[in-house]
């Protein structure tokens, strides 16, 4: 089937009110934290060149996150005097003044004009997140008295109960939509999407779970939906029909008694009204899990809230959202009127010409999201410019966007040693700018630690990267010399250097694990550590030796790597116990939306957890393990098969310091910067890839 047959329905346009998109892809708002070049809440040439790669690679539609009214200081506004009120929920996205916009500073509208124009330039267009924050968001005030005993009892953003919103103040923040919409117009971006999602103050007016008033903003939906209305009247006054008018619709918070049931007649009361909507789930930051989803879950978990809607809707587009990464499905969606467009938000991020590969029927040489969330959701949520695992050119679009790959001038033999990730890349980039490329691989398989990783229960998805690494290499006539390990024997290294002739080496040998226990915290390594029973995950994923019944895994991390590992052993009837110094296992976990899907496998599995807990000795199969905080408080455990040390890693790098002075050298990775993970040794690669 030719490309134009399988995508025909992807790459229809569609009207969105005044605005016709050339196809069904569109990015959602998602926070970059490099809005802002100057950390003014001002969007800049930064935000607008990440914008444009997307338009550039195919997108019909990017949205931008997001602008907030400022009728309230505190209320996520990102300005300096509101951190230092003792009330400022302290994110520390709002801490960097590179998120969120200012959205009704008269100033934007400059900025805004520079998205537009880098948008328009390839065809695409551009429309811009709108927010409030209620008290969820870290303001003092919001609809009710919220959080409510019912949802989470105190704010995770503020240490105390918000007051409820007086009339004067919604009426504010109604008229602050407006205004804001006006910048939009002025700024010649296409649409405005009005955060109705996720805790903004307009997914609490519309929440019977967070909306406990008694007058005409609470209670039954026709006045629990005023609020929004009153929003869309407002703008629709300030803009008309010149731009087109959406939202953002929270379709389930999560708990009992909440919005989902509304959902079909929140759709009839909506139709014709605006002009699209896009629904997720979720409250943040109770349930941020469901607003990005790690590997763990499928694509289409919104269906169920979406579907409902697109049958009650006539007039109003509906797009769906929910780690859609394959364009075939994608296709289907529309095909099967279950959506008029369909967000790639993370598939576009890990490759903005997924829609012109797809529509070239090139869908081998789509870059694969694999849904770790490390490098993207993770850096914003601690305020850091996002970046994506697998594309290093994220928030560098200027650098090393779409067109900047270009040939080296001289040709050189590139000798690459390792076939990890990181091996992979390098060669992959040096091969696209005209380099002879060979790689060396000791094992029978390319892809190092990544392989191990994807053995992970639920991480097999980690394996897809490496399989696209392979077909762009073959593609590229890059070989893969597979049983060739090279030491630092002189000998060896002069027969390698002479039989390939290589001007650049490249070491991405990797990492080894630590075996000793040592903990950071005391700066000492385990008493015992080098008994028979102790080994590493390596030891165990490579299939070096079969673990016994009872193992203990002692974990300094605090990454996926102890509770991967604990469920892959607690599957195959082990009785595993983590220990870790750490509050909890896992703790990184955390900020990529992890712990809601590992956690409840784990405990489900009768895994044990002992936080706070570290090994004092072991003396043949018995393990002393203490309190950190209270040493004195100590148990011993009897009859251990293993004890696995997940306490750091070691550089492979034994060979630089025989081939320097040799031939050019690069060391790439885990064999520079051990531990460093997926995102790091593709960042490492890129450059390197481009300094050759």
């Amino acid at each position: 089937m030719l490309p134009a047959e399988l995508f025909e329905h992807l790459f229809s346009e569609v009207q969105v009110g005044p605005i016709t998109l050339k196809n069904r892809i569109y990015v959602t708002p998602h926070s970059t934290m490099f809005v802002s070049d100057d950390h003014d809440n001002i969007p800049g040439e930064r935000m607008a060149a990440y914008l444009a790669e997307r338009a550039k690679g195919g997108a019909a539609l990017v949205e931008v996150a997001f602008a907030v009214i400022s009728t309230d200081p505190l209320s996520y506004s990102g300005t300096t005097e509101a951190q230092f009120s003792p009330y400022f929920g302290g994110l520390p996205e709002s801490l960097t003044g590179r998120f969120p916009i200012r959205g009704c500073d008269p100033a934007v509208v400059e900025g805004y004009k520079k998205l537009a124009r880098a948008v328009h330039a390839h065809g695409g267009k551009c429309f811009m997140e709108v927010a409030a924050g209620g008290s969820n968001f870290g303001s003092d005030s919001g609809v009710t008295p919220f959080p409510t005993p019912s949802i989470t009892g105190v704010s995770p953003m503020i240490p105390f109960t918000p007051r409820e919103m007086e009339d004067p103040e919604i009426e504010s923040a109604i008229e602050g939509f407006g205004l804001a919409a006006k910048y939009i117009r002025e700024g010649n971006l296409d649409g405005i999407d009005l955060m109705g999602s996720l805790g903004a103050l307009i997914a609490e007016f519309l929440s019977p779970a967070m909306n406990k008033r008694k007058d005409r903003w609470g209670g039954s939906l026709e006045n629990r939906m005023r609020f929004l209305l009153e929003v869309i009247k407002r703008v629709r006054e300030y803009v008309g029909e010149e731009i087109a008018v959406g939202m953002r619709l929270m379709g389930d918070e999560g708990v009992e008694g909440g919005i989902l049931q509304d959902i079909p007649e929140i759709a009839k009361r909506l139709d014709g009204k605006i002009d699209w909507i896009t629904a997720d789930q979720g409250v943040a930051p109770q349930h941020e899990d469901w607003e990005s989803l790690p590997m763990y879950v499928s694509a289409g978990y919104n269906l169920r809230i979406t579907n409902p809607l697109k049958a009650a809707a006539r007039k109003t587009k509906i797009g769906v959202v929910g780690r859609y990464t394959d364009p075939v499905y994608a296709d289907y969606l529309v095909r099967s009127e279950q959506a008029d467009m369909v967000a790639m938000t993370r598939a576009l991020i890990a490759d903005p010409e997924l829609p012109n590969k797809a529509r070239e029927g090139r869908l081998e040489d789509i870059r694969p999201c694999i849904g770790v969330l490390q490098d993207c959701w993770n850096r914003q949520a601690k305020g850091l410019p996002m970046s994506c695992t697998v594309n290093p050119v994220v928030s560098r679009e200027r650098e090393w966007g779409i067109g900047t790959l270009t040939k080296a001038e001289t040709r050189k033999k590139v000798l690459i040693i390792g076939a990890g990730p990181a091996g992979l890349e390098t060669a992959r980039v040096a091969a696209e700018r005209g380099h002879d490329v060979v790689i060396y691989e000791k094992g029978r398989e390319a892809g190092g630690q990544a392989l191990l990783a994807a053995k992970l229960p639920g991480r097999s998805d980690i394996k897809a990267l490496v399989q696209w690494q392979l077909g762009q290499l073959k593609k590229l006539g890059v070989q893969v010399k597979y049983g060739y390990e090279v030491t630092p024997d002189p000998e060896l290294i002069s027969f390698v250097l002479q039989d390939e002739a290589p001007d650049v080496v490249v070491i991405t040998t990797g990492s080894t694990g630590i075996s000793t226990g040592y903990n950071p915290y005391t700066l000492t390594e385990v008493s015992g550590w080098q008994q028979a029973i102790v080994c590493t995950d390596t030891d165990i994923l490579e299939g070096k030796l079969v673990p016994g019944k009872r193992v203990i895994i002692a974990d300094t991390i605090s990454f996926i790597e102890a509770p991967g590992l604990a469920e892959y052993l607690a599957r195959d009837s082990r009785d595993v116990e983590v220990i870790t110094y750490h509050a909890n296992i896992g703790m990184e976990l955390k900020s990529t939306n992890h712990w809601p899907h590992v956690l409840p496998r784990l405990f489900s599995l009768g895994v044990k957890v002992s936080p706070f807990t570290w090994i004092k000795s072991i003396t043949g199969r018995t393990v002393t393990v203490y309190n950190v905080y209270q040493p004195s408080i100590q148990r011993t455990i009897e009859d251990v098969d293993n004890v696995v040390m997940l306490t750091g890693r070691l550089q492979n790098d034994s060979l630089s310091a025989v081939l320097k002075g040799k031939v050019k050298v690069y060391v790439v990775g885990d064999a520079r910067i051990a531990g460093a993970r997926i995102g790091p040794a593709m960042y490492d690669a890129q450059n390197v890839g481009r300094s050759i």
